[in-house]
């Protein structure tokens, strides 16, 4: 060691300070721990939760006591103040039931929000708000009843199908501050709000496209009145004979109905439909589509436009309804309560 280093350790001063504090330390008290028994320990663990048992019904009660306050508040009262409100987007009050589906308190005043101040923003007059208000409640149900066979048949809206829509009407509708402007002011929303509202319609149109069945058809049609004579019924019956005969020995479907079919929004596209649900055509010819095996031409089917022949070229969907029939079936089957 260094012997700088050595002398500072053994200087009279060092040693004389090392002296007073072990004298110090000596002179002080010695504090004596006491060691708590397992039994004293188990004591005191019980006694705490003979406490917190005793004052559990107490607090049972406060909330019991506060919930009532506030049933009565919403129920009874129907309030709409900020502390009924505040409580209510904390406490899922129940205002309608759709199977075990519930409508909150909170889901119905946001929905009452927007349609109250567009009534509001655009001054109507004579407005039966106690039936604006029943159907608001009812397009709530209606929206669980979706929601649940949305989930049913696996179907969802993504951010990116929200996303996609919104962007579509910023554009069509001058950019995005106007569109904010419009829902402020119109509807009282905000953006987050707009996008609920989309996530709805989307998962309507996702139904629609996925469950309800369409078919992907052409026709070809020969227009005969419904009061026409004998004779025309006739002449138009020997056309759409002859197409079809055309079409079995080897003609192409979309070409004869380029060339002679009457009907002036399909024939110059082969005689291509949009998809259609069943019901959505006049009945005959949706009856005819829907039971006709894809691939395969019906035989010829008269309906109040003429006489058709119809190419099945797609089916999809599961659900042969419309989808406003298959909904209002299905709040048939549902057992649905409302609480206001």
């Amino acid at each position: 060691m260094n012997k700088k280093l050595l002398s500072f350790f053994n200087s009279p001063k060092l040693v004389k300070t090392k002296e007073r504090l072990r004298t110090l330390s000596d002179s002080l008290p010695k504090i004596k721990l006491k060691r708590i028994t397992k039994t004293k320990r188990e004591k005191v663990v019980r006694s705490r939760k003979q406490k917190l048992v005793a004052a559990l019904p107490w607090a049972l009660l406060i909330v019991v006591v506060f919930q009532g306050i506030f049933a009565v508040m919403i129920y009874g009262l129907k309030k709409e103040d900020k502390v009924t409100r505040a409580v209510a987007s904390v406490i899922p009050f129940p205002v309608a039931l759709a199977n075990h589906n519930v409508v909150t308190y909170d889901d119905y005043l946001k929905e009452k929000d927007y349609i109250h101040h567009f009534y509001g923003a655009t001054k109507q007059e004579n407005v039966n708000f106690n039936e604006i208000d029943r159907q608001i409640l009812d397009q709530l149900v209606e929206n669980k009843i979706v929601g649940f066979q949305a989930w049913r048949y696996g179907i969802e809206v993504t951010d990116s199908d929200i996303d996609g829509t919104l962007a579509t009407v910023v554009e069509e509708n001058g950019g995005q501050e106007q569109v904010e402007k419009v829902l402020k002011d119109l509807y009282g929303l905000d953006m987050k709000s707009f996008r609920r509202l989309i996530n709805n319609q989307l998962l309507r149109e996702k139904i629609n496209e996925d469950v309800i069945a369409h078919v992907t058809a052409r026709h070809i049609l020969v227009r005969v009145n419904q009061d026409a004579s004998e004779a025309d019924v006739a002449a138009a019956k020997a056309k759409i004979d002859d197409y079809l005969k055309q079409i079995k020995e080897g003609a192409d479907f979309g070409e004869i109905a380029k060339k002679h079919s009457e009907d002036i929004g399909s024939n110059e596209q082969g005689g291509q439909l949009s998809p259609f649900a069943r019901g959505e055509m006049v009945e005959a010819f949706s009856n005819t589509a829907f039971t006709t095996p894809v691939g395969e031409i019906s035989d010829p089917v008269r309906t109040e436009f003429g006489w058709h022949i119809i190419k099945v070229e797609a089916r999809k969907g599961v659900v042969e309804d419309k989808f406003i029939d298959w909904l209002s079936q299905l709040k048939k089957d549902s057992v649905i309560l409302k609480l206001i």
